[in-house]
């Protein structure tokens, strides 16, 4: 009975302290997994801090554009204009924007024009001089156009991707507001949440609240969004935002009739979109599809055709 006991008590000491050792080990690994992440994340982190501090060749080109452009007279003031409000709403707030895409103008001019000495010129050879003058003006003003293309798709691309997401931030408003913070807050919030999904309408958010935090006129600031964007949401939206201000009233139910707008508007150019996918299939499908079809349709018929009048 004795050692019966005795090897009871020996296999529960024996447990209790296999336990602990295990208790102890996973307590070590998990304190070199963190230590380990957290060298990593240092080294991570000095690493980026290395290449901040060294430029690269990406940033000697933008050194190299930027000159270019500063030195360059190549828009007019209302050009200069238009294209800094372009770069604005495609996400390029930086003062330096405006010379670099000066200095790209410039460059894909001069391209275009070397292109057209070294491809056109088997052409060209043997024209008269008003011949060569023409296509000279036609070469720099596709150069200079191009730049500008390039912005345009780069706006409409931002603008679409502001106005898909808008929806679901006007939601995320309703419940922040609900929630009785204010529109500083708010904005803060839904860009904190939406950094991930819709970066853009994100960035303009916080953009949005820290002018708000350093401005006390809310009515500039919130028009500058909307003119920043040029969206007819983002407009409304607002509107809204003034309008509630100015009179004192609610803003949550109006928030959310205009969210359910804004979704009913997304739904509705999804539905034109795909309306339009039948005519835009047409050209693909008789260009691509149909002689496929046609050869493996007749073809063993042809073939036998002629077989029979080759036979004959």
């Amino acid at each position: 009975m004795i050692s019966g006991l005795f090897w009871l008590d020996a296999l529960i000491a024996l447990l209790a302290l296999s336990g602990l050792g295990l208790y102890l080990y996973a307590r070590a690994s998990q304190r070199a997994r963190l230590m380990a992440r957290a060298v990593s994340e240092v080294q991570r982190q000095g690493t980026q801090a290395v290449q901040q501090d060294q430029p690269g060749m990406l940033d000697g080109m933008l050194r190299f554009l930027r000159r270019l452009g500063a030195v360059t007279p190549l828009l007019n003031t209302s050009q200069r204009s238009e294209a800094a409000a372009k770069l604005i709403a495609a996400g390029y707030r930086s003062p330096q924007a405006l010379p670099v895409l000066v200095g790209l103008t410039l460059l894909s001019m001069m391209l275009w024009t070397g292109l057209l000495l070294w491809l056109g010129r088997p052409y060209l050879e043997g024209r008269s001089t008003s011949t060569w003058m023409l296509a000279l003006l036609a070469t720099v003003y596709l150069g200079s156009l191009m730049p500008r293309l390039v912005l345009d798709r780069l706006v409409r691309r931002r603008q679409n991707a502001i106005r898909l997401s808008l929806p679901d931030a006007l939601d995320l408003l309703v419940i922040c507001t609900n929630a009785g913070l204010a529109l500083n807050a708010a904005l803060e919030r839904v860009a904190d949440e939406l950094e991930i999904v819709a970066p853009d309408l994100a960035d303009e958010l916080k953009l949005t609240a820290t002018e708000l935090k350093l401005s006390s006129d809310i009515d500039v600031v919130l028009n500058a969004l909307a003119e920043r964007t040029g969206l007819e949401g983002m407009r409304t939206l607002v509107n809204t935002f003034l309008q509630a201000r100015q009179y004192g009233t609610a803003i949550t139910q109006a928030l959310r009739i205009l969210a359910k707008t804004e979704r009913t508007a997304r739904m509705m150019r999804m539905e034109e979109q795909a309306a339009k996918l039948a005519v835009k299939m047409t050209l693909p499908m008789m260009v691509f599809i149909l002689p496929t079809v046609i050869i493996v349709g007749a073809g063993p018929a042809v073939l036998s055709l002629m077989k029979t009048l080759s036979s004959m």
